[in-house]
């Protein structure tokens, strides 16, 4: 299951009904282990909701926005949620998907220049048959799980390529001792915690500026983000 796709509903619990039929209709890929889905109900008992809902947000490669009048008039699903999903996918962190469960007005926002499911953009509550509709989504989000794991399965081939080719006698014949091989393999280690190090204070300024209500502070926050980008690159 390391490899699979992770998925994060965001969503009212208004909505919970139809949160619960798409997860039926997505339990195909999760029995192949191609993706795993995740919402807050399943968080256990005793465990802190919102850094439990943080984490899981900032680790999903798709983030499934269920769309309704309920969804937009949450705060915490349209502020914070979505603010933050939309975020992670400007930066190509992850995919966000719009899913449109009821007719409502959504035109003009941030996600409104995603395409959404289903076809159309037809909210699900209006289809004669919901289970076509659910369909049509599971389908649709099955094609981008395909996209993903495609991407996954090269940037694991490049990387194993890599580490032959920097192993093989021909790289070390160029003059590199066993000594400097180990040095340069540590400090390939010391940048990517640096790059991890930095990659975490990136995610912690954006959450934070996403949740910031007073100007000035988020402008102090929005250089932070610029250097810690910078740093990053």
């Amino acid at each position: 299951m390391s490899n699979a796709v992770k998925v994060f509903f965001s969503y009212s619990h208004k909505d919970e009904v139809l949160r619960d039929e798409l997860a039926t209709h997505l339990s195909m890929m999760k029995r192949q282990g191609v993706i795993e889905a995740w919402h807050d109900r399943e968080i256990s008992a005793g465990s802190e909701w919102a850094n439990a809902i943080d984490d899981n947000l900032e680790i999903a490669d798709i983030i499934l926005l269920l769309v309704s009048a309920n969804f937009l008039a949450s705060d915490y699903c349209y502020d914070k949620e979505m603010t933050r999903a939309m975020e992670r996918h400007e930066t190509r962190e992850a995919r966000v998907i719009p899913i449109i469960l009821k007719p409502t007005d959504w035109n003009g926002a941030p996600f409104g220049k995603l395409q959404a499911l289903p076809k159309n953009a037809k909210p699900v509550t209006t289809w004669q048959d919901q289970d076509e509709a659910f369909l049509n989504v599971a389908q649709g989000i099955r094609r981008v799980v395909e996209e993903m794991a495609k991407l996954k399965t090269s940037s694991s081939s490049v990387s194993q390529n890599t580490t032959l080719t920097t192993s093989s006698p021909s790289a070390t014949s160029g003059g590199l001792t066993e000594r400097q091989r180990r040095r340069l393999e540590q400090e390939q280690d010391s940048q990517q915690q640096q790059y991890d190090l930095v990659s975490q204070k990136l995610g912690r300024l954006r959450q934070a500026y996403s949740i910031e209500t007073d100007v000035s502070t988020k402008l102090k926050l929005e250089v932070q983000i610029q250097e810690a980008q910078t740093e990053q690159n």
